[in-house]
């Protein structure tokens, strides 16, 4: 019995020829893995964002206070939080960038 969600094969001759033409065939993304990407993708950036903008406020704070960092922890949780949004995202675009 066929399974109704698949798509109809291509003919023999036609994926022998695709394939030696490099034209892959991708599957496509389930509704599931399409939510949990859209979440992780919208979680990336605000984490990215919300770090650039605790890095600039603390620099403003840095500067008003004539260049004395109180408390470095602090700004290096600001940057964890930049870097990790940012490589995330990254990550993530290069990974179907290949697919």
């Amino acid at each position: 019995m066929a399974n109704k969600d698949q798509p109809a094969r291509k003919p023999l001759r036609q994926r022998v020829s695709d394939r030696k033409l490099g034209i892959k065939e991708v599957r496509p993304l389930s509704v599931r893995k399409k939510r949990v990407l859209r979440v992780a993708v919208l979680f990336l950036t605000a984490l990215q964002y919300s770090g650039l903008l605790f890095l600039l406020l603390s620099l403003g704070g840095i500067v008003t206070e004539n260049y004395e960092i109180h408390n470095m922890q602090l700004l290096t949780l600001y940057c964890a939080m930049f870097l990790v949004g940012r490589f995330g995202l990254m990550i993530i675009k290069s990974v179907f960038m290949f697919r």
